[in-house]
């Protein structure tokens, strides 16, 4: 925006005084047809010439670098709105998009795992207490109705002034001036077109390679973190002696190792996920 109201500016200067020589140019024209130049002596002909002359060539001069600042005005102008509608799309697909993407990324499988935890809960206090089961069906019920999506909708709603998209960036002209496309800006900028249609063109290939690679990645996290070993009721089996329990909950239990080895590989597969993400989402920024 400074490059253009500064170009504008070195315009409207040139236009300026490009039109004080046409006045100029004008009264020494007048002058010369109120003198007829059969009446002017012999030695001061040359001089009226020469006066002429640098005149036409102070004219010419100042229309040149009318001509050339115009130019830079019109060409920053147009690089001011293209880089202005490029600023408006990327804050308006960072607050509709991309802040909606972060947060599926970085929640991912918080709901599952919650779900999990309170399974277990359940399944504990079903088998120690019976008289508890109106309470337990409540709970049991807000945890089937778990929804990460809703959920994400509700806190954005509720802090609506951080994750609303802010009002777009408008145009300011400067000085009056006003939009207008120029045969060599426009040749410029179908070339521009032309490059960034193709260049499109290949990243939308590339993002959809990344985005398979996201959702399959995904969904094999959400296998992970959907396995249903919530049940613990074998645990809680009547027996006539405290190491039978320990026998039986020790056998039918997941083994430390197995739990273990769920958690290594459930952990690499999200900071692969997380990493696939984090590189999807800034190179949207990147190629913008």
């Amino acid at each position: 925006m400074k490059t253009y109201h500064m170009y504008h500016t070195e315009s409207i200067s040139a236009e300026s005084k490009l039109k004080d020589a046409e006045k100029q140019e004008e009264k020494q024209f007048s002058k010369s047809g109120d003198l007829n130049v059969n009446l002017l002596r012999h030695e001061d002909r040359p001089q009226r010439r020469s006066s002429v002359r640098k005149m036409e060539k102070m004219k010419e001069k100042r229309q040149a670098k009318y001509s050339e600042n115009k130019l830079k005005c019109t060409k920053a102008r147009n690089d001011y709105l293209l880089n202005l509608a490029a600023t408006n799309a990327v804050v308006a697909k960072y607050y509709i998009h991309d802040v909606s993407d972060m947060i599926d990324c970085c929640d991912l499988g918080y709901h599952a795992s919650l779900a999990r935890t309170f399974r277990t809960y359940l399944s504990a206090e079903y088998n120690l207490e019976t008289s508890r089961h109106e309470g337990l069906d409540i709970m049991e019920n807000a945890v089937d109705n778990l929804d990460s999506r809703s959920d994400k909708h509700k806190i954005m709603d509720m802090h609506n002034q951080v994750f609303c998209p802010p009002m777009c960036f408008e145009y300011l002209p400067h000085m009056g001036d006003e939009v207008s496309a120029q045969q060599p800006v426009q040749t410029e900028l179908l070339m521009r077109y032309h490059q960034l249609q193709s260049r499109l063109a290949t990243l939308k290939i590339e993002n959809e390679e990344v985005r398979k690679t996201l959702d399959a990645t995904m969904q094999m996290l959400q296998d992970m973190l959907t396995v249903e070993d919530f049940d613990v009721s074998d645990a809680f089996q009547h027996s006539r002696s405290t190491e039978s329990i320990k026998s039986v909950a020790s056998e039918t239990y997941m083994s430390k190792l197995n739990v273990a080895k769920r958690r290594a590989n459930q952990q690499e597969t999200e900071v692969f996920y997380f990493t696939v993400s984090t590189c999807f989402l800034l190179d949207r920024y990147h190629n913008q």
